[in-house]
């Protein structure tokens, strides 16, 4: 995808362990920056560095929806242009 603008808003719906452990490195992260940190600033993190695995190793840790029926409660998602 190419972007004009450096940031894209998203919504997303997000497991509470793992917010609470996003929050937790945005956390730190101000501390080791000295400032108020942002939410997505650890998510950034957190992406860039899951994003450094190559996508074999990524799709390994993928499970099946039947082991993950949370994403199946959100309904279909539909695509439109």
């Amino acid at each position: 995808m190419n972007h004009p603008h450096k940031l894209v808003r998203l919504n997303l719906h997000l497991r509470p362990e793992h917010l609470n452990r996003l929050t937790t490195l945005a956390c730190a992260l101000g501390k080791k920056k000295c400032r108020d940190t942002r939410l997505a600033e650890a998510m950034e993190l957190a992406l860039t560095a899951g994003l450094a695995w190559d996508d074999a190793d990524l799709l390994e840790l993928a499970k099946p929806d039947r082991e993950e029926p949370q994403w199946l409660a959100l309904g279909p998602i539909v695509r439109t242009r």
